[in-house]
């Protein structure tokens, strides 16, 4: 059976629900999106969430902001509901960090970004629970926080289908087709044949094999991230804000019912490599121990709270920690993968700019800090932190 697309997306997490929803918006009329197992189900249903602004460039503090301010008004510009809790977050720095973040912000308050350098003795005024010492200085961004990356997928895809959009799930892409250096279409494993001029890998942690269908190499490490979750002690005194302690290695993000998700920000997960298909496996408790114990010197009143359970979230990591937004060799294969943790956060943005190079519109942001050949074999490689600060 063969039918016709003008431009299929490999891949139903938030990055391909968003490019369905921006592609459609600009009028491309027959876009398909294929998802292996079912919506959300990757790496965009086992993240945290959180949406934090600082970043080390302009392009993606833009980009950031620019989905902040969708996240605040989703259902007003999509249709539904993201669940943003804007908290508020706070990001420590060690005294060393202080200075880049100082230049940092002065980009950011450039751009629009609400952001506030705290001294750490003035933290206790906006989140007295989380301890100071040992911090060079805190970022205190008020309309930051997180929001549920399940429910945005979602919402996309919904407000894409009404605008004629075709979804498939448990649709896997087994074949990439090519002709005279360009893209020609796909086969999915139950044989349909689907010809399109533009073919998107969008495909999260499944992106290398994908692309290796199309014979193109990508430089992503799949890296293993643990998430634990525990439960507060009444005596806590409700939600927190975000805390993203860069200078002791540890975040914690409210959660309902009680609870923090927690993890750690100093593992390098790209020297964690994991098979994604063991995506949401359990991670124990002495797994857990260590992000555990700095968490608690983090917010010492969470060094009493109850471990629940922890589980293992991946990200696709790319060797500057920052996404691959462009077309690569193969013509017509499109490639928005790469997003290295920060796929929930940018994912409005990045279906916007990824729909204008695909409409061949004018895109928000530059794309040149995304090309895919970018990279070359003397790349240094890069760390989270350095998704936050250069």
């Amino acid at each position: 059976m063969t039918s016709t697309a003008d431009v299929v997306i490999i891949g139903g997490g938030v990055t391909g629900a968003s490019l369905a929803f921006h592609l459609t918006g600009l009028g491309v009329g027959r876009v398909l999106v294929l998802e292996r197992r079912f919506l959300a189900a990757g790496g965009t249903g086992h993240s945290v969430g959180i949406i934090r602004q600082l970043y080390p460039t302009p392009e993606t503090s833009a980009m950031v902001l620019r989905s902040l301010r969708v996240f605040q008004r989703f259902r007003d510009v999509v249709g539904s509901e993201a669940g943003y809790v804007g908290c508020g977050a706070l990001i420590g720095v060690s005294p060393a960090m202080r200075p880049k973040l100082e230049t940092t912000l002065a980009v950011q308050r450039a751009l629009g970004i609400r952001a506030e350098l705290l001294e750490p003795d003035d933290v206790a005024r906006v989140e007295p629970r989380v301890d100071p010492a040992g911090l060079g200085a805190v970022l205190y961004e008020p309309e930051s926080g997180y929001g549920d990356p399940t429910a945005v997928t979602l919402g996309y895809a919904g407000a894409a289908r009404r605008r004629g959009a075709v979804i498939e799930q448990s649709a896997e892409v087994v074949a990439i087709h090519q002709a005279g250096g360009r893209v020609t279409g796909v086969t999915t494993a139950g044989g349909e044949r689907v010809d399109a001029p533009v073919v998107v890998n969008a495909a999260g942690l499944w992106s290398p094999g994908v692309a290796r269908l199309a014979g193109v190499e990508l430089p992503i490490v799949i890296g293993r991230h643990p998430v634990f979750v525990v439960e507060r002690d009444p005596s806590f005194g409700g939600p927190h804000l975000v805390y993203l302690d860069l200078a002791g290695g540890s975040y914690v993000r409210p959660e309902t019912g009680n609870l923090t998700l927690t993890g750690s920000l100093t593992d390098d997960e790209a020297e964690h490599p994991m098979d994604p298909d063991l995506l949401g496996g359990e991670a124990g408790f002495e797994e857990a121990s260590t992000i555990l114990e700095r968490t608690g010197r983090a917010v010492p009143r969470l060094a009493d709270a109850r471990y629940r359970r922890g589980y293992a979230g991946a990200f696709d990591i790319t060797p500057d920690w920052m996404p691959i937004l462009d077309e690569s060799p193969v013509r017509g294969f499109f490639i928005a993968a790469g997003l290295s943790g920060h796929g929930f956060k940018l994912a409005p943005a990045v279906g916007e700019l990824m729909a204008a190079l695909i409409a061949q519109t004018t895109p928000p942001v530059s794309p040149a800090p995304f090309a895919f050949g970018r990279f070359t074999r003397s790349t240094v490689a890069g760390t989270f932190v350095a998704s936050y600060l250069r």
